[in-house]
C-alpha cells in the first residue's frame, strides 16, 4: 500500500491511528471486567474477545508503520489504561463500550470514505477492502456483545444528562445575569433576575429531557416492533400466553398447559446467548425519562448558583467581576467534559464553550445598556 499521495498518507495515518486506539481501549476494558468476573466460562469469553481486539490492534499497528516507519505505541499505554479507568468510572461499563464502539464506528465510515478517494485504483480497493472487514467486525460487537443494533447505540446516560445541563445553566444565567446588570447596576435586583431564571430554567430543562427522553425511548420501542424484535417478557408471562392460545383452539386446560410447558422449555434452549448478557452489558430499559428530566434540571439549577451567589455577598462591580471569571472557567471545564461525547479535542471544546458563554454576555449586556430603565 505505497502508492500515496502525501495527503492521502497523513488521513489515513491519523485515521489508522484512532481506530487503532479505540480497539486498545476496548481490549483494556475487557481486561477490566475479567478481574471481576467470577465465572469461569465468562472469562474465557472475555480473555478471548480481549485477545481479539488486541491482535486487531496489533494489525492497525503494522499498517501505521507501513504509513509512517513508526507505531509510536510504547510511549501511549500507560495514558490509555489510565483514560480506560476512569471512563469506565464516569460512564459505567456499558457506557464506555457503547462510548468506544461508536468512536470505532465514526472512524472506520471516515477509513471508508478516504479508501474510495484514493487516487490509485489498486490502493483504493485495498483500503476499501480494510474499511469493509472492520465494518463487519464492530456490526458483531454490537450485536454479540452488547446485544443491541446500531440505531439503539446511545451512551453515556446520566452524565451526559449532567454535562448539557449545566453547560445550559451556565451559558443562560450569566447572560441573563450580564443583561440585568447591563440595565441595572445593584446585586438585590440582579440576584432576584438569576434566582428566577435559575428556576424557570431548571423546570425548563428538566420538562425538555423528560420529553427528549421518552420520545427517544417510545421511537426505540417502536423501531423494535417494526423490525421484529420481540421484547423479553418472564418465562411465566409467555407460558400463560401460550396455554391461552391453546385453549382458544380447543385444547383443555391441562393439555394446552403441556404443550405451552413443552414450547417454552424450547424456546429457552434456543435463545441465542450473548457474552453481554453474562457480564450485564446487554439491557432493554433504555434511560429513563424522570431520571432524565432529574439530572438535567438538578445539572441546571447547582451550576446556576456559579453567576448568582457572587451577588448575594459582595457589592455589584466586585461580584460582576467574580461571577464572570467563575462562570468562564466553568464553562471551560464543562466543554472539554463535553468533548467526552463529542469526540472532539477537549482543548478546543473548552474554548469553545469559553467563547460561547463570553459573546452571549456581552450581547445581552448591550441590549441592558440599551433599555431604559
Amino acid at each position: 500500500m505505497t502508492e500515496l499521495t502525501e495527503s492521502e498518507g497523513r488521513t489515513l495515518l491519523d485515521t489508522a491511528k484512532k481506530i487503532r486506539t479505540y480497539k486498545i481501549m476496548q481490549a483494556k476494558g475487557y481486561e477490566r471486567l475479567i478481574k471481576k468476573t467470577l465465572d469461569e466460562r465468562t472469562k474465557q469469553l472475555l480473555e478471548e474477545i480481549s485477545t481479539n481486539e488486541l491482535s486487531d490492534a496489533e494489525f492497525w499497528s503494522q499498517k501505521i508503520e507501513q504509513l509512517a516507519g513508526s507505531d509510536g505505541k510504547s510511549s501511549r499505554v500507560y495514558f490509555l489504561n489510565q483514560k480506560v479507568g476512569l471512563l469506565m468510572g464516569v460512564l459505567g461499563i456499558r457506557g464506555f463500550f457503547e462510548w468506544t464502539i461508536i468512536a470505532e464506528d465514526e472512524s472506520v465510515e471516515d477509513l471508508a470514505i478516504q479508501a474510495a478517494n484514493i487516487s490509485s485504483l489498486t490502493t483504493s480497493e485495498e483500503w476499501t477492502r480494510v474499511a469493509s472487514d472492520e465494518r463487519l467486525h464492530i456490526e458483531r460487537i454490537k450485536k454479540e456483545v452488547l446485544g443491541m443494533e446500531g440505531w439503539e447505540m446511545g451512551g453515556g446516560g446520566g452524565v451526559r444528562d449532567v454535562i448539557f445541563g449545566a453547560n445550559d445553566g451556565l451559558v443562560s444565567i450569566l447572560a441573563l445575569v450580564a443583561g440585568v446588570y447591563g440595565a441595572i447596576t445593584e446585586s438585590h435586583p440582579i440576584l432576584i433576575a438569576g434566582i428566577a431564571g435559575a428556576v424557570a430554567g431548571a423546570i425548563s430543562m428538566g420538562a425538555g429531557a423528560y420529553l427528549s427522553s421518552k420520545s427517544e425511548k417510545e421511537v426505540t420501542e417502536k423501531e423494535s416492533d417494526r423490525k421484529g424484535i420481540k421484547r423479553k417478557g418472564t418465562t411465566e408471562e409467555d407460558r400463560e400466553k401460550l396455554v391461552k392460545l391453546y385453549q382458544a383452539r380447543g385444547f383443555k386446560r391441562r393439555d394446552a398447559e403441556v404443550v405451552a410447558d413443552k414450547v417454552t422449555s424450547q424456546m429457552e434452549s434456543a435463545e441465542p446467548y450473548t457474552i453481554g448478557e453474562e457480564i450485564g452489558l446487554t439491557s432493554e430499559q433504555s434511560w429513563p425519562p424522570i431520571k432524565a428530566a432529574a439530572f438535567t434540571g438538578l445539572s441546571f439549577a447547582v451550576v446556576s448558583l456559579i453567576p448568582i451567589l457572587p451577588f448575594a455577598f459582595m457589592k455589584v462591580n466586585p461580584a460582576v467581576i467574580t461571577a464572570v471569571v467563575a462562570s468562564i472557567a466553568c464553562l471551560f471545564l464543562v466543554g472539554a467534559s463535553k468533548a467526552v461525547f463529542t469526540r472532539q479535542s477537549w482543548v478546543r471544546s473548552g474554548l469553545e464553550m469559553m467563547a460561547i458563554g463570553a459573546l452571549a454576555s456581552l450581547v445581552t449586556y448591550a441590549i441592558g445598556l440599551a433599555i431604559p430603565v
